[in-house]
């Protein structure tokens, strides 16, 4: 699969923010096998541009092995408390806390959310109209007469 246009697109604009304060980047556009094996696989890359469209995927964050390559025993356990914890307040707030180590230590630039775009049949209700993930959630839709 060649890379998706919001790559290719954003890839563009980074190069020229950056240029535009005297870094000079070389874009290489990969497909989805190469950034798995390359990227994901064998951590060889200094900046990539990737949709993370998993819901709830910050315990990615805690494994120093994953491709980010982030390491934070604070947080580590931080993640190890949140997982333990059953509270639904209690985890909305360990969850604050969690997404801002992660904002103050700058291991992600997000760039922007993908939009999530459908016609739906007016009688249909419960479908979400912004979405953090890439798949239609169907949970709550249903059908009104």
């Amino acid at each position: 699969m060649p890379p998706v246009a919001y790559a290719r697109t954003g890839g563009q604009i980074i190069a020229s923010q950056f240029a535009a304060i005297g870094i000079k980047l070389e874009l290489i556009n990969v497909e989805w096998a190469q950034w798995l094996e390359d990227v994901y696989a064998n951590h060889d890359f200094d900046l990539t541009i990737v949709s993370h469209v998993e819901p709830f995927d910050i315990g990615n964050y805690a494994n120093p092995d994953y491709y980010f390559g982030y390491d934070n025993p604070k947080f580590q356990a931080l993640m190890e408390t949140l997982n333990g914890t059953t509270d639904d307040a209690k985890r909305k707030v360990l969850a604050i806390e969690a997404q801002t180590i992660l904002a103050q230590d700058a291991v992600n630039g997000y760039l922007f959310e993908l939009p999530q775009i459908g016609v739906w049949n007016a009688k249909i209700e419960g479908q979400w109209q912004n979405a953090p993930i890439e798949g239609v959630v169907l949970k709550d839709v249903h059908w009104v007469d």
